[in-house]
């Protein structure tokens, strides 16, 4: 197993990049400022096909250089169409929460540990609370969040 640890208390973290078969690239991320965002969409179902606006999105997202995570996404989610929708399915991390590691609990890590550029989050019934604790993970490992609910009626 791998482990990623972010780098903490640097000025200006690196990705590291693989290229060929033993060359790294350091690649300096984008200034902190820039990371921390969480953003909530809320929708009528929580399904993918509800939000057209929200694959162009994915798209480009899938196109970064560190990682996407999706945490606890639909289970229904034909591969085809988010190939169709232009996502990168070899850029994607798919968690999905279980008896030791809420939807909640792997949105913080994957925000913290610097290995995602986003996180994108299918969740219910977050308090204001745990989107600031979203939040300071988020600018812990220079990522941006997007919550992704459905709406009450």
């Amino acid at each position: 197993m791998i482990q990623l640890h972010n780098h903490r208390n640097r000025p200006s973290m690196a990705l590291l990049r693989k290229h060929g078969s033993n060359q790294i690239i350091q690649k300096p991320i984008t200034a902190k400022k820039e990371f921390g965002k969480i953003t909530e969409i809320v929708t009528r179902s929580g399904e993918l096909n509800d939000m057209p606006l929200l694959m162009p999105l994915l798209a480009q997202l899938s196109h970064e250089d560190r990682w996407l995570a999706w945490i606890a996404p639909p289970s229904n989610l034909p591969r085809s169409f988010l190939q169709d929708a232009g996502i990168d399915l070899n850029k994607v991390i798919l968690l999905y929460p279980d008896e030791h590691h809420s939807v909640l609990q792997l949105a913080k890590k994957a925000l913290s540990i610097g290995t995602c550029h986003a996180v994108i989050s299918w969740a219910e019934n977050i308090s204001e609370h745990e989107i600031r604790n979203l939040e300071h993970s988020a600018q812990q490992g220079c990522s941006n969040g997007i919550l992704i609910r459905r709406r009450h009626h």
